[in-house]
């Protein structure tokens, strides 16, 4: 059976056990939600141990790189070491995308995570089609969990602000990256 050392405390996983629900049938503080890996609340880091390959579709390649998982997807087949994700990248979802005017959209993001980062810092904002595009943050909630930017579409911009002005819709998931 794999042994995972998570926040201080070791567990053990039963055979064919995912690793967000053992985790849980032991009462750790697993963050989670959709189950689904779609909004990638369960991320953890691998630290040390082999990081499992299964379910990297619903990761991006640099995710995968700096060793992250998503526990409701991961069957752990040895032991690891575990970790939160780091803040300076969590996931988010659109929840209000404002028209100022024909070129310009005030967008809410909210990171359901505290996210370290003040008015007039630059973070990235990647979305699950994987378009990507940098942006200073015009506003936060108290709780730091919500975020405001605002994105302007011009001729032959970003193909990011093109899907923001376009397609996007409130409830949309994607990755915030906060610069360093």
């Amino acid at each position: 059976m794999p042994e995972i050392q998570f926040q201080g405390n070791r567990y053990s996983l039963d055979e064919n056990e995912n690793l967000l629900d053992g985790l849980l049938r032991q009462h750790a503080r697993a963050p989670y939600s959709c189950r689904a890996g779609v909004c990638h609340s369960c991320m953890l880091r691998v630290t040390a141990g082999c990081s499992p390959s299964e379910a990297p579709s619903l990761l991006t390649a640099e995710q995968i790189k700096k060793g992250y998982i998503l526990a409701c997807q991961t069957k752990v087949t040895g032991d690891l070491s575990l970790t939160l994700p780091t803040r300076d990248e969590v996931p988010g979802i659109l929840t209000e995308l404002e028209p100022i005017s024909s070129t310009e959209v005030a967008v809410k993001v909210s990171t359901r995570l505290p996210f370290d980062v003040s008015i007039g810092e630059h973070i990235t904002l990647v979305s699950n089609e994987g378009l990507e595009a940098r942006y200073p943050v015009t506003g936060l909630s108290e709780d730091l969990q919500t975020l405001e930017c605002t994105i302007t579409r011009s001729a032959g911009g970003s193909p990011f602000s093109a899907w923001i002005h376009s397609e996007a819709r409130t409830g949309d998931r994607l990755m915030v990256i906060k610069n360093g």
